[in-house]
């Protein structure tokens, strides 16, 4: 840091020379300037938890909820804080062939009001936040593993999930450091390759990202509806699907599957990846 001196005459003096009197005038000073300084350095497991950030804005409509992390106690620097749980809820067994929207995720309000609900539908999403500070970029990425059950028919043979389309939050006053989501009508095939849901290339991404699938208006006119019971009804978002062919042979039983999110450190910033779709 500079260090700057500044001197300055605050009186008339005289200097005897040579047996005379020389009068010297004070010089003065109307600007100057100094120095302000901060240093920032990436968060470490004694700097605190973090925590999710609501992709839909309370002012801009949304209802005020709380979030959890997918993992609790995540402390960062470059971390998923948030994915989505996909449930497509309980299906009467068809051999036509079915596409199923999945049942929206609930979230808990922050304020309910007194014999009011305490959860609302909310958007699926997932977030990654950067707090690095080097820029670096990253890339998260999904794969599906088969859909099974411990039953005779254990394999949902054919069955692919589809992320419909997409939207970004990005909680940054640039928005020009977004980072892209994938392209519309994503396909997640069992044990297939991983799929980049969210990228943020070289310069981009830094703070909290999410994707976010689903509209939350629409949400909640299905759940605000006249004669809604959520004892018994669903609110379904048309942003993921679940497709099972007819000739897929089905079992009275619950077929699961793991979703496996994945973040790298650092994208391929080549501008290419067949495999990604993003």
């Amino acid at each position: 840091m500079k260090l700057l001196r500044l001197t300055t005459i605050t009186a008339l003096s005289s200097t005897i020379l040579m047996g005379g009197t020389v009068s010297v005038l004070a010089s003065e000073t109307r600007e100057v300037t100094t120095e302000g300084q901060i240093q920032f350095t990436a968060p470490t497991d004694e700097d605190g938890e973090l925590v999710v950030i609501p992709p839909v804005d309370p002012d801009e409509g949304g209802p005020d909820v709380e979030i959890e992390p997918e993992v609790p106690g995540t402390t960062g620097p470059l971390s998923i804080m948030k994915a989505t749980t996909m449930n497509f809820g309980s299906q009467v067994i068809s051999n036509q062939d079915q596409t199923y929207h999945m049942i929206a995720e609930m979230a808990k309000l922050t304020n309910p009001v007194t014999d009011g609900p305490t959860h609302v539908p909310y958007v699926s999403f997932a977030q990654v936040q950067d707090l690095r500070g080097n820029n670096e970029g990253w890339n998260l990425k999904v794969s599906l593993s088969e859909f099974e059950s411990n039953s005779q028919n254990k394999i949902l043979i054919g069955s692919q999930i589809t992320l419909v389309d997409s939207a970004i939050r990005y909680e940054g006053s640039n928005q020009e450091n977004a980072p892209t989501a994938h392209t519309a009508g994503l396909t997640l095939l069992p044990n297939g390759a991983a799929q980049s849901v969210m990228k943020a290339e070289k310069g981009k991404g830094a703070g909290a990202s999410s994707v976010v699938w689903g509209n939350q208006k629409d949400l909640m006119d299905q759940f605000e509806a006249e004669g809604f019971d959520p004892e018994k009804d669903v609110v379904k978002n048309s942003a993921i699907q679940l497709f099972i062919p007819g000739s897929t042979a089905k079992d009275e039983a619950t077929y699961t599957s793991t979703l496996t999110w994945e973040l790298e450190n650092t994208p391929d910033n080549s501008g290419g990846d067949e495999d990604d779709n993003a």
